[in-house]
């Protein structure tokens, strides 16, 4: 068993709670003392609120969509290098959350990235490549290096989940509802068996192996991409980016937020289906080799 001298940083920002118990169960696939954690939880000067009300959650799109940062507290670190950083993030819009990438624009925190190993760690609804193509590049432009990525998602059907993600954000009760939809969010097993990808990140970091760390996470599932949910998002990543650009443009940006949320209820649950429908009909044949070349990209590191 390795020294408790080495060190592993966790960084990340919850709202509900829910990415606090991704950690916290990540962390439990670590035996006792084999290695110092120093987990730091991301605060906002400005707190984003939980529930969200409407009008704020909207908001959060152009900054989040566009990699914005926003003013952080500043994070108070134990030491001034760590042998690994974990990274544990939401995405927000198809993108890393607003408190996600402020991070980032600390000069601190910058500077224990460099030349780090780094490990993701994400908890979504359901779509989050294009938010771990962003984090990547943030990753990069850091001088850190990107050693394994694990992605715990809501398993429920799109539309289904769409619901129950905003009944849960905007009520706060991590519930199901009506006694008809099912509870929200990562299934409480899958919290559970964020043990197992903690263990083999431990195995890896203690026998010097981190460059074999994303194959071994691959073959226990710790990434799954759902093809027809990929295409959607890519689609909704170029669309969003032309939204934020122009709503950052107007004066009255609480106008142009509000009906970005129309247009947004508007395709979720009209356009994607059709979307879909078409992509599986006609797309999908003629470009299998490309989709699942595509696949491949997003299960890498």
């Amino acid at each position: 068993m390795q020294s408790v001298n080495k060190k592993i940083l966790i960084v990340y920002y919850s709202q509900s709670g829910q990415l606090t118990e991704i950690v916290n169960r990540f962390i439990a696939g670590f035996a006792a003392n084999s290695a110092d954690f120093d987990t730091v939880n991301i605060r906002m000067q400005k707190a984003f609120p939980f529930p969200w009300n409407s009008a704020t959650f909207f908001d959060a799109m152009p900054e989040s969509v566009l990699v914005k940062p926003a003013p952080i507290v500043a994070p108070q670190f134990k030491y001034k290098q760590y042998d690994l950083i974990v990274i544990a993030y939401q995405p927000w819009f198809l993108s890393p959350s607003i408190p996600a990438n402020s991070i980032f624009a600390d000069p601190t925190f910058s500077a224990l990235l460099k030349n780090t190993p780094v490990v993701t760690l994400i908890g979504a609804r359901n779509m989050w490549v294009e938010g771990q193509k962003k984090m990547k590049q943030l990753i990069a432009n850091a001088g850190a290096k990107l050693v394994g990525n694990i992605v715990l998602i809501d398993r429920h059907p799109n539309l289904i989940s769409a619901v129950t993600i905003q009944y849960w954000m905007f009520t706060g009760k991590k519930e199901g509802f009506w006694g008809v939809f099912p509870k929200p969010g990562v299934s409480d097993s899958d919290i559970q068996n964020t043990t197992e990808f903690g263990s083999i990140l431990e195995t890896h970091f203690n026998n010097n192996t981190l460059d074999n760390l994303q194959t071994a996470l691959l073959q226990k599932k710790a990434v799954e991409v759902n093809h027809l949910l990929m295409f959607v998002e890519s689609r909704g990543a170029m669309i969003f980016k032309l939204w934020a650009g122009l709503i950052l443009k107007k004066s009255n940006r609480s106008l142009w937020i509000n009906i970005f949320k129309y247009y947004l209820i508007f395709a979720l649950f009209l356009l994607s289906p059709i979307i879909i429908v078409l992509y599986s009909l006609i797309l999908r044949p003629l470009m299998y080799k490309k989709i699942n070349l595509l696949i491949q990209e997003a299960r890498s590191v």
